[in-house]
């Protein structure tokens, strides 16, 4: 989910509207922070949820998808898991960058898949496997194993709160590859009063020891005041594609990491 809130007096048209046992959406054609896209938004046209670029270009709609797509295609998985599909555009993205990969997602709502396939270019694939399921009771009973698993649980505008739990982080770890990776994506501030979910939250793996807990921007346009995407990556054991990832990343300025030990006590 994006943290963007469409402004009303941006040009839209909207192609569906649509109701499931969990919400009311559309589906919106419009101009999103300047690119020519399509867009499923909660409510009315209250929260983005997903969106698909219609611009030609290479790059996900939204920034935080971007940054997750690009820590899969460094990170180069054989099994994914996906919390929270929407319109299932990071997953299909990923099959047709990745030919070895293969890809679980829970998506809640079972409503979004059939729209997901009309309106966002969702296809069959051998490779993908959709599970409609509550994200921590998948977690909490799946016997599965994956080499990374990606979060992106949002209902409307909220998250799911217990996904940011301790049992949750335990089912995550335990569900993990050795070397394997979680990938979080929290919309929260990164200073102030609105930064207390996302302390908490790196502060639930730091309690379970990853080898390194790392938190970026999702782009570098907000102030870290404003509640905004922000990706948290955690990895478990040993050196992997990931942290050679993240020491490049380390030494760009554009997107630079965060001080996660030396910031955490100055959150508030």
């Amino acid at each position: 989910m994006s943290g963007y809130t469409v402004s009303m007096t941006d040009p839209t048209n909207v192609l569906y509207e649509f109701d499931t046992d969990h919400g009311h959406y559309q589906v919106v054609d419009m101009v999103y922070d300047g690119r020519s896209a399509r867009v499923l938004f909660s409510g009315v046209q209250r929260a983005a949820q997903s969106g698909l670029a219609t611009d030609g270009k290479n790059n996900l709609l939204f920034d935080y998808n971007q940054r997750m797509f690009e820590l899969v295609v460094g990170c180069q998985p054989k099994r994914l898991l996906l919390i929270g599909g929407g319109m299932y555009t990071l997953p299909m993205a990923l099959l047709a960058e990745l030919l070895d990969i293969t890809i679980d997602v829970v998506e809640l709502d079972e409503g979004l898949e059939s729209v997901a396939k009309q309106y966002f270019g969702l296809r069959k694939d051998k490779r993908l496997t959709i599970i409609h399921d509550d994200g921590y009771n998948f977690l909490a009973t799946s016997k599965a194993t994956y080499d990374m698993i990606l979060i992106d649980a949002y209902t409307h505008e909220q998250a799911e709160p217990r996904l940011g739990s301790a049992e949750a982080v335990s089912h995550l770890t335990r569900q993990l590859a050795a070397g394997g990776v979680i990938v979080y994506n929290v919309i929260a501030s990164y200073f102030g009063k609105r930064s207390q979910a996302l302390r908490g939250l790196v502060d639930q793996y730091q309690k379970q020891n990853y080898a390194d807990v790392a938190l970026f921007p999702a782009s570098q346009s907000l102030s870290l005041w404003l509640p905004q995407n922000l990706i948290l990556v955690a990895q478990l054991g040993a050196e992997t594609n990931l942290d050679q990832y993240i020491r490049y990343q380390r030494l760009s300025d554009n997107a630079r990491p965060f001080n996660v030990s030396r910031d955490l006590t100055n959150l508030m």
